[in-house]
């Protein structure tokens, strides 16, 4: 009777650690998530008034744009800050602002393409996810009206494909390599298929997958 007891016991307290152990990683990658979805780089936001003061003495039609570019982004980002995912078609109204904002900033040195297909625009994706990913590589690369970069966002199958031709640069100074680590860790927290990574000699991927809404 007691071995028959303590048997039940621990297999109680076993399913109890499998448990804990469980809601900690769902925790951890909640905060995670919330991190991820909530943040608009602060560095962006730099380079950004860094821009506008340069513009409001050579061009005050294209400042007065750009402070509404500004605004119509961070609106986006307080709207959703609490939201998990929000339609494909939705995010993409708000990178329009946010690419408006870097092609005026980068003057020419900065191509981006978007090729969606109209079903994938019914799909979802995690707030801020795009802006990340363009970020991230306008960080790592040359940007240069002689050496454009050039961004393409593709939807293929299920999934949302972000690339660019590499032309890295020699230093990051602002780079932590955890972004897109986080990112993969976010999706796993949503959805079962995973945030695929690859690069070839010449070119940088990064597929997010479609949230079905």
């Amino acid at each position: 009777i007691n071995l028959g007891f303590f048997t039940r016991y621990f297999i109680e307290r076993w399913k109890d650690s499998i448990i804990s152990a469980e809601r900690l990683e769902k925790e951890k990658s909640q905060v995670q998530f919330d991190n991820l979805r909530n943040q608009l780089n602060p560095h962006f936001l730099f380079n950004a008034l860094t821009s506008l003061n340069s513009l409001i003495f050579e061009n005050q039609q294209l400042a007065s744009e750009f402070v509404q570019q500004i605004s119509k982004v961070y609106r986006y980002v307080l709207q959703n800050k609490e939201r998990n995912f929000v339609l494909l078609s939705t995010e993409y109204e708000f990178i329009s602002h946010y690419v408006k904002l870097l092609e005026t900033r980068f003057e020419g040195g900065l191509k981006i393409i978007f090729d969606i297909r109209e079903e994938a625009f019914e799909k979802a994706i995690v707030p801020v996810s795009l802006q990340i990913l363009i970020e991230n590589a306008v960080k790592h690369n040359v940007v240069d009206r002689e050496l454009p970069l050039r961004i393409e966002v593709v939807s293929v199958g299920d999934y949302l494909v972000v690339s660019n031709n590499l032309q890295l640069k020699k230093r990051v100074e602002t780079s932590n390599r955890q972004g897109l680590d986080n990112l993969r860790s976010l999706y796993a927290f949503l959805i079962d298929k995973p945030v695929v990574i690859e690069q070839t000699d010449d070119r940088f991927y990064v597929k997010l997958p479609l949230i079905p809404s």
